[in-house]
This record gives structure tokens, sequence and C-alpha cells, in this order.
């Protein structure tokens, strides 16, 4: 959002031009502003979609500056609290970890085997719920995969709660995003961020699986933890970074709404610009503006964030 004050930005030169001419129409701010008439009506519907301009009576209208930074910063202030709390509880994990290492509730997870082995043991054993941070690399095999799914499913028959917040990448693995699709329809509790830092599997309160550093060969740090501080600390990072994720539901929605429109409103509510959601899905950027208007409008929504909650409430996502 910080883009609609730029005046080097597209964005930042529409409102700029905006609170300088007063109400205009579109062939106006043209004029003033050096676009086509088909780009700025684009640019028009993303900084009403920020709550930034509005259209009144054929024409369009700037918010008041100070109103606008004041909403900026006020953006920019909650992203930060949820990044420090985020951070500091990452910081507690990262002392934690290298205090404890020797003790009896900590041990290393030698090799890949191992961590498999003890991830299937960790859903067996739950009894209630399964806290799981899921981010790539991934370094099963479509074995491993299915047997997963297999396991998990049973396990959700049986009645233990699992609750997964996928990273972003989900959406640009078909495979991985049919199975999140099926472990929804059997039950699973899902959220999408957009980004995550470590691998994480709790089981109950009485066991977790980290693997710190991901992008690592092979699970160099990785440990297994049992009930204890740290594991405290674990599950506070978990509920940070849940609070923080996309809700994603397979529930039918209310009124109906294409396969095309629920997959543009997912990847937005889910973070991605108005540019990504267009490669992502083939599209024309102009194509995502415009669908992306109707879905604000059926939703009541001027901004995004408010477009997720309503989409999330109604069962959209």
């Amino acid at each position: 959002m910080f883009d609609v004050l730029d005046p080097d930005t597209v964005r930042g030169r529409v409102y700029r031009a905006l609170t300088r001419l007063g109400r205009s129409d579109v062939d106006g701010l043209a004029d003033a502003t050096g676009l086509s008439t088909p780009e700025l009506a684009g640019v028009l519907c993303e900084l009403a979609d920020l709550d930034v301009v509005a259209s009144v009576d054929g024409g369009w209208l700037a918010h008041p500056p100070a109103r606008v930074v004041a909403e900026v910063l006020r953006a920019e202030e909650n992203r930060r609290a949820a990044l420090w709390r985020a951070g500091a509880e990452l910081d507690e994990l990262y002392h934690l970890t290298h205090r404890v290492r020797s003790r009896p509730e900590v041990e290393p997870i030698t090799d890949l085997a191992e961590l498999f082995t003890l991830t299937a043991r960790v859903q067996e054993r739950a009894t209630e719920r399964v806290r799981w941070l899921d981010r790539p690399p991934y370094r099963s095999t479509p074995a491993r995969f299915a047997a997963q799914e297999s396991l998990q499913t049973r396990r959700m028959a049986a009645g233990v709660h699992y609750r997964v917040l996928y990273h972003r990448a989900v959406y640009d693995d078909p495979d991985l995003f049919a199975s999140m699709t099926r472990m929804l329809e059997h039950g699973e509790d899902s959220r999408v961020l957009a980004d995550h830092p470590v691998k994480l599997v709790i089981g109950d309160d009485r066991i977790a699986l980290l693997v710190p550093e991901p992008a690592r060969a092979g699970v160099e740090g990785a440990l297994v933890v049992q009930p204890s501080g740290l594991l405290q600390a674990f599950t506070g990072l978990f509920e940070t970074l849940w609070t923080l994720g996309v809700p994603v539901s397979t529930t039918t929605p209310a009124t109906q709404l294409s396969g095309g429109d629920q997959k543009i409103i997912t990847l937005m509510s889910a973070g991605l610009t108005d540019e990504a959601i267009a490669r992502r899905l083939n599209l024309s950027r102009r194509t995502v503006v415009r669908r992306i208007a109707v879905l604000l409008d059926r939703l009541g929504a001027t901004t995004r964030f408010q477009a997720g909650v309503q989409a999330a409430n109604r069962g959209w996502l």
C-alpha cells in the first residue's frame, strides 16, 4: 500500500493527480497522468480496493491524504507487531534450542528415514490434535506422500484434529494442492501463509519434531522435543503464525461462485498481487482487476483484508 504515496509509481501518480484535480472522470485523469484509459481504470480499481479513492457520481474522488497516511501507518504497525511477536518467539526458540541440546527432553534426528518414522509415530500416538507447519522443500517420494495421506485420513477418522499451516508454495505444486484439497474434504483445518520459517509437527502437547533450516540438505539441526519450556515455545510459535494465516475451506458457498473466481479470491487472500494472480491463472491483469472488483462488490468489501474475512465467513475459501 505504500506505493500510493510514491509519485514514481503508477498508483502514486494517479492518486497524486486526483488529489490535485479534485473530482475527475477517467478521461480527465488519463490526460493528467499520461496513462491509457483501460490501464487507468485498472489502477483506479486497485486504489478503490485499498480504500484510497472512491467512485462518486460517475467520477473519482481521492480520500484525504492524512487519512490515507494514517491507514498506511496503521496497517504497517499491525504488520510489524505480528512480525515482532513471531520474531520474539523464534528468538526464544533459537536460544532455547542451543541451550538444551544436551538435555534429555531434546534429541537430535540423524537422518531422513528417522524423521519419516518419527513423523508417523507422532500422528499414531496423538489422541487429540496434530499441529503442523508445512513448507518446502519436500523430499518425500510419491509413495511416502500417499502413505501420509492414508495415515492422516485414518487418524482424522479416529477423532484427531489436524491443523495444518501451509506455505504459499502449496499453490505452485499441483500434486500438493490436490492433496491439501483431499485432506480438507476429510476434515483437515487448513490455512495458508505467505512464508513461515521452519518445519514443525506437534502431537497433542507431548512431543514436537522440528526441522529449523528446511533448505539445508538432510536434516541437520532437526530435533525431537519432549514436554519442556521449548515445547511450549513451539506451540506458541504455531499459534501466532496460525492467526496470520488465511483460512482455506471446501464448504459450498451460500451463493454460487465460479471455479475461476474462487481461485482468484483464494490467491488474493493468500497475499498474491494482481500480476501474480494473472500469471498463475494465465489471465490478463486487466481481467483479474475487473473480476476482483466484482468480487469486492459482491462481498460488500472495500479492502482485500475485508474481502478475505467475508469470503472465509461465506465459505468461499
